[in-house]
């Protein structure tokens, strides 16, 4: 698997968040425009875009006050640990689904996953391929077991 590039995940969402919240075009644009400047300029100085913070901050500038937008929203960023249990899963998850409880439309983000699984310096093999798909299945199954009955739910891993 290529490495994720904090930018062109960052892009996705972008462009997810533009259609899933019916968001004010313009905002979309923006956020191009400033994801494509601080490509040019990570490009020159080398510095690391943290996912974990922007992406958080992108889906409030597409989605602004949780209490008046229609599309609910929540992040995990997948911590760096050894074991990926089911059970440490299943809390993690659950905890995040309760946030998007009672609403139509919900967005679940889980990020950081594939560098948890394949950390800095090591090679993505089988191995870590398989459990990659294992954790995926994992939150895959336990949103739609959290999900809000009648509930529309996109659950996007980056």
């Amino acid at each position: 698997m290529v490495k994720s590039d904090p930018v062109d995940q960052l892009r996705t969402l972008n462009e997810v968040l533009a259609r899933a919240s019916a968001s004010d075009p313009e905002r979309a644009e923006n956020a191009r425009r400033a994801l494509e400047f601080f490509s040019h300029e990570d490009a020159d100085s080398g510095s690391r875009l943290c996912l974990r913070d922007c992406a958080d901050k992108l889906a409030k500038l597409h989605l602004g006050d949780e209490a008046t937008s229609e599309l609910a929203f929540a992040h995990w960023h997948v911590p760096t640990l050894e074991d990926f249990s089911p059970l440490w899963i299943r809390q993690a998850i659950v905890t995040e689904m309760k946030k998007l409880a009672g609403r139509r439309q919900s967005l679940l983000l889980v990020t950081g996953l594939r560098e948890t699984v394949c950390p800095d310096g090591s090679y993505w093999t089988k191995k870590r391929q398989a459990q990659y798909d294992r954790v995926r299945t994992w939150v895959d199954d336990l949103a739609c077991a959290w999900v809000t009955r009648g509930a529309q739910l996109q659950v996007v891993v980056l």
